[in-house]
């Protein structure tokens, strides 16, 4: 789901049926002399992640964003029966397309965090 004004009235984006989520945390090596095993601390995470779906040109969000200058605000539901539990926040897109003459249509994106993501869990 998607509020491509950067709100946070999510609405679904047509045509999407893949998407990933990348929560990795950065971590710095702080191993001193005489440490028996290296030492690390905890940074920021890194939030950033890929969707994939079908062009259908009634459905052009994912373009209009990546093309735009307004941070999307994304609602990602892992299981649409449970959809109380999900990721949300603000993402920078960038989108592509991928016409093949022995296949569908597809689009893609990456997005990038572009302030904090939540998870919510009833």
């Amino acid at each position: 789901m998607m509020d491509p004004t950067g709100g946070s009235s999510a609405v679904v984006v047509a045509n999407l049926n893949k998407w990933d989520l990348d929560l990795s945390t950065d971590t710095v090596d702080v191993t001193a002399f005489q440490d028996t095993n290296k030492v690390y601390v905890q940074g920021l995470p890194d939030i950033k992640g890929t969707l994939t779906g079908l062009w259908d040109s009634g459905s052009l969000e994912v373009f209009n964003v990546s093309l735009g200058t307004v941070a999307a605000f994304l609602k990602l539901i892992p299981y649409s029966i449970d959809a109380a539990t999900f990721f949300s926040g603000k993402a920078w897109l960038s989108s592509s397309i991928s016409v093949d003459a022995k296949g569908a249509v597809t689009i893609g994106g990456k997005f990038v965090a572009a302030g904090a993501w939540t998870l919510a869990h009833s």
